[in-house]
């Protein structure tokens, strides 16, 4: 947390510009921005964003890997969610095995912290958001697939039970499972509330 506050200090002044200066900590609407190492992140921090990384951890997939960043908004009271991103698929020796668009369908749940942090703007919020997401690309071995997924977004901006700042994937038409969150700060997220503005 203590590195989540330094990086995003940086980002304070731009937030409060786009949110009209507000200042209540504890007002989060059904509708927010998210983004995952996109380069609304790049630009507050000064941090390259390279992506999100998760690993799958066990079965023949073992130590495949997919990078991930994407940005978009979200309604927790309607369900519906806009945006989307690009994803890179490597082996367990980092060879490339897929490159892919995705986009967000939906909402499938939305667990929200509060919003505001010591050197955080108040309308920075963090969570545990489960988007379904459509992927679109190409494999090196099957060609062009198309592909629904499941992708879960963990911001830990107040979290009540510390965890791991980053993403997760699934693919069950594949199987392929990224189920170990692999934090990086080149994969930052953060969810932005749009309730100021």
């Amino acid at each position: 947390m203590r590195y989540l506050r330094i990086i995003f200090a940086a980002m304070l002044t731009m937030s409060l510009l786009v949110s009209g200066g507000a200042s209540a900590a504890d007002n989060v609407s059904a509708k927010l921005d998210w983004h995952v190492a996109d380069a609304f992140i790049q630009a507050g921090t000064g941090i390259p964003q390279t992506g999100a990384v998760a690993e799958v951890s066990s079965g023949m997939f073992a130590g495949h890997q997919v990078r991930i960043n994407g940005s978009g908004t979200f309604n927790t009271g309607s369900m519906k969610a806009t945006g989307g991103g690009a994803l890179v698929h490597t082996d367990q020796n980092g060879d490339v095995q897929g490159l892919a668009t995705w986009t967000a369908t939906g909402v499938q749940s939305a667990t929200l912290y509060p919003c505001g942090e010591v050197d955080l703007p108040a309308n920075f919020c963090g969570g545990l958001v489960v988007l379904n997401v459509h992927i679109s690309g190409t494999s090196t071995t099957l060609g062009a697939l198309e592909a629904d997924g499941i992708l879960t977004i963990d911001c830990e901006i107040n979290p009540p039970t510390p965890g791991v700042e980053g993403m997760k994937l699934n693919v069950p038409a594949f199987p392929i499972n990224f189920d170990q969150t692999n934090f990086s700060p080149g994969g930052l997220t953060v969810f932005v509330s749009r309730s100021h503005q």
